[in-house]
């Protein structure tokens, strides 16, 4: 963290992408236990998948954060030459909203390289704050992980050009950006044992339970949704779409989960909460698998 992937991010041309599972982002005996708890894990949620196949997928959730840790050492690389290609589909409807100075909410989930959204909406001329969850204060990081994302943080507001808010500074912010037409991104599977005001929504045979912060914010400022979704097609290639959501922010916030299911079962390789699983997911009611199954 401290110097392996900043060495590595020093090579020239897209190669660094293609060696950072080499690296790896955790000490391998961590990185080896990892992969048995998430072998077990998708044999449980996806029980007529093959040993084999969990044992892939695995594999690639690993292969994949390293990247995305490369990724967040050089992100002044994402999109530009020497680095990943990303292309994008659907910036029409950012210039929509733009153009009627309307504020709007980028929804995220934590799938794939999702920084790779952002920063490519950014590099096409959009100026996008954030609103993540405490750094300094967070007293479960050490000070190698809190440097880390403290230097990533200020990397990809220089890029976005927006303003950093955390959730210990309000939401003020927020709400007064959205209401003058700024653009500001937020994830909705965001999760943390202490958040409140939670609703549950269908997700592979069950429950999981998420904020419901995005929907409060756009019906109290009147701001749009759009969801942004990253996809890896190489480690030095990834495609990003936007996509417009219904104006009822309830809906909008059930379509981005229904969208996230679908996703997680096609690549289940590619989310990043799988270690939050049992916090962040409940079996469905008795009644409900009954119709379900």
């Amino acid at each position: 963290m401290d110097w392996g992937f900043p060495l590595l991010g020093r090579m020239p041309t897209s190669l660094p992408w293609r060696l950072a599972h080499r690296l790896g982002r955790d000490p391998a005996p961590q990185r080896q236990a990892t992969e048995r708890y998430l072998e077990a894990r998708f044999r449980e949620v996806f029980p007529d998948a093959e040993a084999v196949q969990c044992r892939l997928w695995a594999q690639s959730h690993m292969e994949m954060l390293a990247q995305e840790m490369l990724d967040s050492v050089v992100l002044y690389r994402m999109g530009m030459p020497g680095g990943p290609r990303v292309t994008v589909s659907g910036w029409e409807h950012v210039e929509a909203l733009q153009s009627k100075n309307q504020g709007f909410i980028v929804v995220l989930n934590h799938y794939d390289r999702l920084l790779a959204g952002p920063i490519a909406l950014a590099r096409r001329g959009l100026r996008l704050h954030a609103m993540t969850m405490p750094i300094a204060e967070n007293a479960e990081l050490n000070p190698s992980q809190r440097r880390f994302l403290t230097n990533k943080i200020k990397a990809y507001t220089d890029i976005t050009g927006g303003q950093w808010c955390t959730s210990n500074d309000g939401l003020r912010p927020l709400h007064e950006g959205l209401r003058s037409g700024q653009a500001w991104g937020i994830l909705a599977d965001a999760w943390r044992p202490e958040f409140g005001r939670l609703r549950s929504h269908p997700f592979l045979g069950g429950q999981l339970l998420l904020p419901t912060g995005i929907e409060r914010l756009a019906h109290s400022t009147g701001a749009a949704l759009l969801h942004v979704i990253t996809r890896s097609q190489a480690p030095d290639q990834l495609n990003v779409q936007v996509e417009p959501l219904p104006a009822d922010p309830r809906v909008a916030i059930d379509q981005v989960i229904q969208r996230l299911e679908a996703d997680v079962r096609e690549r289940p390789w590619a989310w990043w909460h799988w270690g939050l699983w049992d916090q962040m997911w409940r079996p469905a009611p008795q009644e409900e698998r009954h119709v379900q199954y």
